[in-house]
């Protein structure tokens, strides 16, 4: 798999855990079915499952998983007053979210069930930004994991 670059980032309110998407508009601009577009200037998007909780597996020499994390964090510049209000309406609500390389855009990346939290940072001499933070935390054993691979069709 090559290297993505997640200049396009959706979200929805949370619901099922899908495995295709059908894409729409135009180059660099494609919308996704059913999936709304994060306003501003995507500059970085992360979306990682991670080992949330640890057991000993055989009497302490070796750990088993028995719960993950998916980690999610995005940082957007270049919005005005009204993405402002949008990206900040976001907080506390439960998403999915979907990663979406406009050059590769046939396999889009997808948490599902993110909690998040918009945090503006506005510093002198830096652009302000804000980084869009959530995780979603669940049994390793679950069959569908909140952390998906997405096809994407036309």
């Amino acid at each position: 798999m090559d290297v993505r670059y997640f200049k396009r980032v959706f979200y929805r309110t949370a619901g099922s855990i899908i495995t295709t998407a059908t894409k729409g508009g135009t180059y660099p601009d494609y919308t996704l079915s059913g999936w709304t577009p994060l306003p501003g200037n995507v500059v970085a998007a992360l979306a990682n499952p991670d080992k949330d909780k640890e057991e000993p597996a055989d009497g302490g020499s070796t750990d088993r998983v028995v719960s993950e994390k998916v980690l999610s964090e995005i940082t957007v510049t270049d919005f005005d007053a009204t993405d402002f209000a949008t990206i900040r309406g976001l907080m506390n609500q439960k998403l999915d979210i979907m990663l979406l390389d406009p050059d590769n855009p046939g396999i889009g990346f997808a948490a599902f069930g993110v909690r998040v939290y918009p945090k503006p940072e506005f510093q002198s001499a830096e652009t302000p930004k804000i980084v869009i933070t959530g995780e979603r935390r669940h049994g390793a054993d679950i069959a569908t994991k909140p952390f998906q691979l997405v096809t994407v069709n036309e």
